[in-house]
Protein backbone atom coordinates (compact mmCIF):
# COMPACT_ATOMS: atom_id res chain seq x y z
CA UNK A 1 0.00 0.00 0.00
CA UNK A 2 1.39 3.35 -1.03
CA UNK A 3 1.16 6.21 1.47
CA UNK A 4 -0.12 9.44 -0.05
CA UNK A 5 1.61 12.72 0.76
CA UNK A 6 -1.72 14.35 1.65
CA UNK A 7 -2.36 11.66 4.29
CA UNK A 8 0.63 12.67 6.43
CA UNK A 9 0.76 15.65 8.80
CA UNK A 10 3.64 16.72 11.03
CA UNK A 11 3.85 17.93 14.61
CA UNK A 12 6.43 19.58 16.84
CA UNK A 13 6.55 21.34 20.21
CA UNK A 14 8.88 24.07 21.42
CA UNK A 15 9.26 27.15 23.60
CA UNK A 16 11.02 30.48 23.06
CA UNK A 17 14.42 28.86 23.51
CA UNK A 18 13.84 26.69 20.42
CA UNK A 19 11.88 29.27 18.45
CA UNK A 20 14.58 30.11 15.88
CA UNK A 21 15.46 26.46 15.31
CA UNK A 22 11.85 25.37 14.92
CA UNK A 23 11.07 28.23 12.53
CA UNK A 24 14.07 27.13 10.47
CA UNK A 25 12.70 23.58 10.52
CA UNK A 26 9.29 24.80 9.30
CA UNK A 27 10.89 26.86 6.52
CA UNK A 28 12.82 23.82 5.30
CA UNK A 29 9.73 21.59 5.54
CA UNK A 30 7.57 23.79 3.31
CA UNK A 31 10.43 24.60 0.95
CA UNK A 32 10.23 21.04 -0.36
CA UNK A 33 6.51 20.51 0.31
CA UNK A 34 4.53 23.79 0.15
CA UNK A 35 1.33 21.95 1.11
CA UNK A 36 2.76 20.32 4.24
CA UNK A 37 0.63 20.63 7.38
CA UNK A 38 2.44 21.26 10.67
CA UNK A 39 0.85 21.24 14.12
CA UNK A 40 2.77 23.26 16.70
CA UNK A 41 2.35 22.99 20.46
CA UNK A 42 3.42 26.38 21.82
CA UNK A 43 5.01 25.69 25.19
CA UNK A 44 4.90 29.30 26.40
CA UNK A 45 2.80 32.40 25.79
CA UNK A 46 5.54 34.28 23.96
CA UNK A 47 5.93 31.50 21.40
CA UNK A 48 2.16 31.35 20.91
CA UNK A 49 2.01 35.13 20.37
CA UNK A 50 4.88 35.18 17.84
CA UNK A 51 3.51 32.23 15.89
CA UNK A 52 0.08 33.80 15.61
CA UNK A 53 1.61 37.05 14.39
CA UNK A 54 3.75 35.26 11.80
CA UNK A 55 0.77 33.34 10.38
CA UNK A 56 2.97 30.60 9.00
CA UNK A 57 1.83 28.63 5.97
CA UNK A 58 0.21 25.29 6.80
CA UNK A 59 0.58 25.73 10.56
CA UNK A 60 -1.96 25.04 13.32
CA UNK A 61 -0.92 26.47 16.70
CA UNK A 62 -2.19 24.93 19.93
CA UNK A 63 -1.44 26.73 23.21
CA UNK A 64 -0.12 24.69 26.13
CA UNK A 65 -3.15 25.60 28.26
CA UNK A 66 -5.47 24.03 25.67
CA UNK A 67 -3.37 20.87 25.40
CA UNK A 68 -2.65 20.06 29.05
CA UNK A 69 -4.99 17.62 30.78
CA UNK A 70 -5.44 16.49 34.38
CA UNK A 71 -2.83 13.71 34.16
CA UNK A 72 -0.13 15.98 32.73
CA UNK A 73 -0.83 18.74 35.25
CA UNK A 74 -0.61 16.23 38.09
CA UNK A 75 3.04 15.40 37.30
CA UNK A 76 4.10 18.84 36.07
CA UNK A 77 5.57 20.03 39.37
CA UNK A 78 7.54 16.79 39.83
CA UNK A 79 9.66 17.36 36.72
CA UNK A 80 12.15 19.94 35.55
CA UNK A 81 11.02 22.04 32.60
CA UNK A 82 12.84 19.85 30.06
CA UNK A 83 11.62 16.66 31.73
CA UNK A 84 8.04 17.93 31.58
CA UNK A 85 8.42 18.74 27.88
CA UNK A 86 9.65 15.17 27.33
CA UNK A 87 6.68 13.89 29.33
CA UNK A 88 4.46 15.60 26.75
CA UNK A 89 6.10 13.84 23.78
CA UNK A 90 3.63 10.95 23.30
CA UNK A 91 0.64 13.00 24.42
CA UNK A 92 1.11 15.55 21.62
CA UNK A 93 0.71 13.28 18.54
CA UNK A 94 -2.00 11.36 20.43
CA UNK A 95 -3.86 14.63 21.05
CA UNK A 96 -3.81 15.43 17.34
CA UNK A 97 -4.92 12.00 16.14
CA UNK A 98 -7.79 11.75 18.60
CA UNK A 99 -9.13 15.15 17.62
CA UNK A 100 -8.71 14.52 13.91
CA UNK A 101 -10.06 11.01 13.24
CA UNK A 102 -9.77 11.48 9.48
CA UNK A 103 -6.03 12.11 9.71
CA UNK A 104 -4.24 8.89 8.76
CA UNK A 105 -0.67 9.60 9.88
CA UNK A 106 1.13 12.02 12.17
CA UNK A 107 4.89 12.49 12.09
CA UNK A 108 6.53 13.64 15.31
CA UNK A 109 9.47 15.99 14.67
CA UNK A 110 12.13 17.46 16.94
CA UNK A 111 12.40 21.23 16.70
CA UNK A 112 16.12 21.07 15.85
CA UNK A 113 15.67 19.02 12.69
CA UNK A 114 16.29 20.70 9.33
CA UNK A 115 15.21 19.30 5.98
CA UNK A 116 17.49 19.11 2.97
CA UNK A 117 14.91 17.31 0.83
CA UNK A 118 11.28 16.18 0.97
CA UNK A 119 10.16 15.03 4.45
CA UNK A 120 7.58 12.72 2.88
CA UNK A 121 10.44 10.67 1.44
CA UNK A 122 11.24 9.61 4.99
CA UNK A 123 7.70 9.43 6.37
CA UNK A 124 6.39 7.27 3.51
CA UNK A 125 8.83 4.53 4.49
CA UNK A 126 6.16 3.44 6.99
CA UNK A 127 4.39 1.70 4.06
CA UNK A 128 1.89 -0.83 5.43
CA UNK A 129 3.18 -0.38 8.99
CA UNK A 130 1.66 1.42 11.95
CA UNK A 131 4.85 2.89 13.43
CA UNK A 132 8.14 4.19 12.06
CA UNK A 133 11.23 4.57 14.25
CA UNK A 134 14.81 5.59 13.47
CA UNK A 135 17.83 4.04 15.18
CA UNK A 136 20.67 6.14 16.55
CA UNK A 137 22.95 4.35 14.08
CA UNK A 138 26.03 4.76 16.24
CA UNK A 139 29.23 4.11 14.27
CA UNK A 140 30.82 0.69 14.37
CA UNK A 141 32.58 0.20 17.67
CA UNK A 142 30.35 2.72 19.46
CA UNK A 143 27.19 0.61 19.65
CA UNK A 144 27.66 0.48 23.42
CA UNK A 145 26.35 4.06 23.57
CA UNK A 146 22.85 2.64 22.99
CA UNK A 147 22.94 1.24 26.52
CA UNK A 148 22.60 4.76 27.91
CA UNK A 149 20.79 6.58 25.10
CA UNK A 150 18.59 3.78 23.77
CA UNK A 151 18.55 2.01 20.45
CA UNK A 152 16.25 4.61 18.86
CA UNK A 153 16.43 8.37 18.54
CA UNK A 154 13.21 10.22 19.17
CA UNK A 155 13.28 12.90 16.48
CA UNK A 156 11.40 11.60 13.42
CA UNK A 157 8.65 9.11 14.22
CA UNK A 158 5.50 8.29 12.27
CA UNK A 159 2.28 7.00 13.85
CA UNK A 160 -0.68 5.65 11.93
CA UNK A 161 -4.16 6.41 13.20
CA UNK A 162 -5.03 2.75 13.63
CA UNK A 163 -5.31 0.28 16.52
CA UNK A 164 -1.58 -0.38 16.92
CA UNK A 165 -0.51 3.23 16.38
CA UNK A 166 -2.92 4.50 19.05
CA UNK A 167 -2.10 1.60 21.39
CA UNK A 168 1.60 2.49 21.18
CA UNK A 169 1.02 6.18 21.88
CA UNK A 170 -1.29 5.46 24.82
CA UNK A 171 1.14 3.02 26.43
CA UNK A 172 4.08 5.37 25.85
CA UNK A 173 2.08 8.25 27.33
CA UNK A 174 1.37 6.26 30.49
CA UNK A 175 5.03 5.30 30.77
CA UNK A 176 6.15 8.93 30.49
CA UNK A 177 3.56 10.05 33.04
CA UNK A 178 4.89 7.41 35.45
CA UNK A 179 8.60 8.18 34.90
CA UNK A 180 10.36 10.70 32.67
CA UNK A 181 13.60 12.10 34.03
CA UNK A 182 16.93 13.25 32.64
CA UNK A 183 18.92 10.28 33.88
CA UNK A 184 19.45 6.65 32.89
CA UNK A 185 17.63 4.18 35.12
CA UNK A 186 16.94 0.51 34.45
CA UNK A 187 16.93 0.95 30.68
CA UNK A 188 14.94 4.17 30.82
CA UNK A 189 16.18 7.58 29.76
CA UNK A 190 13.75 10.50 29.55
CA UNK A 191 11.03 9.82 27.00
CA UNK A 192 13.34 7.92 24.66
CA UNK A 193 14.36 4.69 26.39
CA UNK A 194 10.84 3.33 26.18
CA UNK A 195 11.20 2.91 22.42
CA UNK A 196 13.57 -0.02 22.94
CA UNK A 197 10.61 -2.30 23.68
CA UNK A 198 8.82 -1.48 20.43
CA UNK A 199 10.43 -4.16 18.20
CA UNK A 200 9.27 -6.92 20.55
CA UNK A 201 5.82 -5.46 21.20
CA UNK A 202 4.53 -4.03 17.91
CA UNK A 203 4.26 -6.25 14.84
CA UNK A 204 3.71 -3.32 12.50
CA UNK A 205 6.79 -1.37 13.54
CA UNK A 206 8.96 -0.25 10.63
CA UNK A 207 12.60 0.46 11.48
CA UNK A 208 13.94 2.97 8.97
CA UNK A 209 16.65 1.78 6.60
CA UNK A 210 17.12 5.21 5.03
CA UNK A 211 20.49 6.52 6.23
CA UNK A 212 19.54 10.00 4.98
CA UNK A 213 16.89 10.25 7.71
CA UNK A 214 17.88 11.82 11.06
CA UNK A 215 21.59 12.13 10.37
CA UNK A 216 23.20 13.64 13.47
CA UNK A 217 26.54 14.56 15.08
CA UNK A 218 26.78 11.15 16.75
CA UNK A 219 26.56 9.19 13.47
CA UNK A 220 27.63 11.50 10.62
CA UNK A 221 31.35 10.67 10.99
CA UNK A 222 30.81 7.20 9.50
CA UNK A 223 29.36 8.57 6.25
CA UNK A 224 30.82 10.15 3.14
CA UNK A 225 29.16 13.57 2.83
CA UNK A 226 29.13 15.17 -0.61
CA UNK A 227 27.09 17.43 -2.86
CA UNK A 228 25.54 16.76 -6.26
CA UNK A 229 23.68 19.72 -7.70
CA UNK A 230 21.12 20.77 -5.11
CA UNK A 231 21.33 17.48 -3.23
CA UNK A 232 23.45 16.74 -0.18
CA UNK A 233 24.41 13.07 -0.23
CA UNK A 234 25.08 10.74 2.70
CA UNK A 235 27.20 8.10 1.01
CA UNK A 236 25.09 8.00 -2.17
CA UNK A 237 21.74 8.55 -0.44
CA UNK A 238 19.99 11.91 -0.46
CA UNK A 239 20.05 13.65 2.94
CA UNK A 240 16.47 14.09 4.13
CA UNK A 241 17.03 15.77 7.46
CA UNK A 242 19.84 16.56 9.83
CA UNK A 243 19.44 16.67 13.61
CA UNK A 244 21.25 19.73 14.96
CA UNK A 245 21.80 18.21 18.39
CA UNK A 246 23.63 20.55 20.80
CA UNK A 247 23.64 23.42 18.29
CA UNK A 248 23.84 26.61 20.33
CA UNK A 249 22.79 30.07 19.15
CA UNK A 250 24.94 32.56 21.03
CA UNK A 251 23.72 35.71 19.27
CA UNK A 252 23.46 37.23 15.81
CA UNK A 253 25.59 35.04 13.53
CA UNK A 254 27.32 33.51 16.56
CA UNK A 255 27.09 29.77 17.14
CA UNK A 256 28.55 26.75 18.88
CA UNK A 257 28.02 24.04 16.29
CA UNK A 258 28.40 21.02 18.53
CA UNK A 259 30.24 19.91 21.64
CA UNK A 260 32.09 16.63 21.88
CA UNK A 261 32.01 15.60 18.22
CA UNK A 262 34.34 16.16 15.28
CA UNK A 263 32.78 17.58 12.12
CA UNK A 264 34.41 17.18 8.73
CA UNK A 265 34.94 20.09 6.35
CA UNK A 266 32.11 18.86 4.09
CA UNK A 267 29.69 18.49 6.99
CA UNK A 268 30.37 22.08 8.02
CA UNK A 269 30.21 23.43 4.47
CA UNK A 270 27.18 21.53 3.17
CA UNK A 271 25.11 21.08 6.33
CA UNK A 272 25.98 23.54 9.08
CA UNK A 273 26.61 26.72 7.10
CA UNK A 274 23.27 26.59 5.23
CA UNK A 275 21.54 26.04 8.58
CA UNK A 276 23.29 29.04 10.11
CA UNK A 277 22.14 31.19 7.19
CA UNK A 278 18.58 29.95 7.73
CA UNK A 279 18.74 30.73 11.45
CA UNK A 280 19.69 34.32 10.59
CA UNK A 281 16.76 34.56 8.15
CA UNK A 282 14.38 33.43 10.88
CA UNK A 283 15.89 35.93 13.28
CA UNK A 284 15.07 38.70 10.80
CA UNK A 285 11.56 37.31 10.34
CA UNK A 286 10.86 37.43 14.08
CA UNK A 287 12.17 41.00 14.20
CA UNK A 288 9.39 42.03 11.80
CA UNK A 289 6.79 41.18 14.46
CA UNK A 290 8.88 41.84 17.58
CA UNK A 291 11.66 44.39 17.16
CA UNK A 292 12.80 43.74 20.75
CA UNK A 293 13.42 40.03 20.25
CA UNK A 294 16.71 38.88 21.73
CA UNK A 295 18.50 35.62 22.22
CA UNK A 296 18.81 35.39 25.97
CA UNK A 297 21.78 33.10 26.18
CA UNK A 298 22.11 32.19 29.88
CA UNK A 299 25.03 33.59 31.85
CA UNK A 300 27.40 30.72 32.49
CA UNK A 301 29.44 30.02 35.57
CA UNK A 302 33.20 29.47 35.28
CA UNK A 303 32.60 25.77 35.92
CA UNK A 304 30.14 25.56 33.00
CA UNK A 305 32.54 27.35 30.65
CA UNK A 306 35.36 24.96 31.58
CA UNK A 307 33.07 21.98 31.12
CA UNK A 308 31.98 23.18 27.66
CA UNK A 309 35.56 23.77 26.55
CA UNK A 310 36.57 20.33 27.75
CA UNK A 311 33.64 18.84 25.81
CA UNK A 312 34.57 20.83 22.71
CA UNK A 313 38.23 19.89 22.60
CA UNK A 314 38.33 16.53 24.35
CA UNK A 315 34.83 15.23 23.60
CA UNK A 316 35.87 12.84 20.80
CA UNK A 317 38.51 11.33 23.07
CA UNK A 318 35.90 10.98 25.82
CA UNK A 319 33.50 9.02 23.59
CA UNK A 320 36.29 6.69 22.45
CA UNK A 321 37.24 6.10 26.08
CA UNK A 322 33.62 5.37 27.10
CA UNK A 323 33.34 2.93 24.21
CA UNK A 324 36.49 1.08 25.28
CA UNK A 325 35.49 0.96 28.96
CA UNK A 326 32.00 -0.34 28.28
CA UNK A 327 32.72 -2.42 25.19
Amino acid sequence: MLVKKTEIAYCVYFDKGFLLKALAMHASLIRFDPEAKLWILALDEYTEKILKKLKLKGVTVVPLSEFEDKELLTVKDTRSMVEYYWTCSPSWPLYILKRNPRLKYITYLDGDLYFFSLAFEGASEIGTGSLLAVEHRFPKGQEVLARRNGRFNLAFNVFKNDKEGIECLERWRKQCLDWCYWKPEKGKMGDQGYLDEWPGRYKKLVISKNIGLDVAPWNVSQYRVSRSGDNILINNKRLICYHFHQFQILGRKAFNRVLGYTLSKNVVEYIYKPYEIEIEKQYEKIMTVDSKFEINFPVQTTKQVIKQNLAKYFGPLYWRLITVLHG
